[in-house]
């Protein structure tokens, strides 16, 4: 009997070796997400180093305000020229209309996918705590880049109970691009807002443009774009296409979602200038990415460049 209880915990222990580790859950305040007062910010470095090469963040994402940015321009501007970094502030409370998010988990007690917060969660090098609020407890850690960076994050690529994005995109110099990624809708269908920066030439800010053979890049890759969220539950998108910069190397990059469309300030001073310092409903996201030297320069992506940016 002794032998036969010692084989059976023996294929037990196989077994669960055997099984796919479960990602990691950084929605710590969740579910059900849907039926809680929701406060967000964004959580791209500010104030502290963003890249290998030492350069500091002036990402729009503390409360206090942040280092000013540079602004270089190869064609004209579609953002405001820069002051100090403000922040972005998402709100939703309980009563108002239904809640909606970036990524998306259903679990048997309700959706989940956003944590509510009062500042920005992040912090180089990850300690576990926010550089933007002494005590504010950080959610996952997130590495990147060559030599590597440890960030602290509120969200990290591969968990799929907060994240909007489970893979990086695919991003090359002088090449056009999209972003895939999942919404959660508490409620019936609703036209929301989609905003999308990348820093292009890794100076730390999002406020310059860029000129490529196809046309002109911007930073603020996507504007404004309208978003369909067609029912209540998951679902995902893909963004419209964008150019990319000329430079490769390191990038972060910012995805978010709103009722209203963002101000033309918002690459560098988020929300703060809006009324009360915040917009209603969504969620914003940051993430570190790479953008890649091109394998190819030819074929139908620069006859479709021209199209859409001539």
């Amino acid at each position: 009997m002794e032998r036969f209880k010692t084989l059976l915990y023996a294929l037990l222990a196989v077994s669960l070796v055997a099984l796919p580790a479960p990602a990691p859950a950084t929605d710590v305040d969740g579910p059900n997400d849907c039926l809680r007062p929701l406060e967000d910010f964004g959580d791209a470095p500010e104030g502290i180093p963003c890249y290998p090469t030492g350069a500091i963040g002036k990402f729009p994402t503390c409360l206090a305000p942040g280092p000013v940015g540079t602004m270089e321009l190869a064609c004209p501007p579609i953002s405001t020229p820069p002051g100090p970094a403000g922040f972005v502030h998402h709100v939703q409370p309980v009563g108002a209309a239904p809640h909606y998010w970036l990524g998306c988990y259903i679990s048997p007690t309700g959706p989940y996918g956003i944590d509510s917060e009062p500042d920005g969660k992040v912090n180089f090098p990850a300690s576990g705590v926010s550089a933007c609020h002494p005590g504010l407890v950080t959610d996952c850690i997130e590495t990147a880049f060559t030599p590597a960076m440890t960030f602290d994050q509120d969200e990290c690529f591969g968990d799929g109970s907060d994240a909007g994005l489970l893979a990086a995109p695919a991003l090359a110099a002088c090449h056009i691009a999209s972003v895939k990624f999942s919404t959660a809708n508490c409620g019936s269908q609703r036209q929301v807002f989609l905003n999308i920066c990348l820093d292009m030439n890794a100076d730390g800010d999002w406020n310059d443009n860029f000129q490529c053979p196809g046309g002109c890049a911007y930073e603020w890759a996507v504007k404004n774009a309208p978003l369909l969220l067609s029912a209540p539950g998951c679902e995902d998108h893909t963004s419209p296409v964008f150019l990319v910069g000329p430079q490769d190397g390191p990038s972060w990059m910012r995805i978010s979602i709103s009722d209203t469309p963002m101000p033309d300030d918002y690459p560098w001073n988020g929300t703060a200038g809006l009324a009360g310092g915040l917009v209603a409903g969504g969620e914003t996201e940051d993430y570190p990415v790479v953008i890649a030297t091109p394998t190819s320069t030819s074929g139908s992506s620069w006859g479709r460049l021209k199209v859409l940016y001539r």
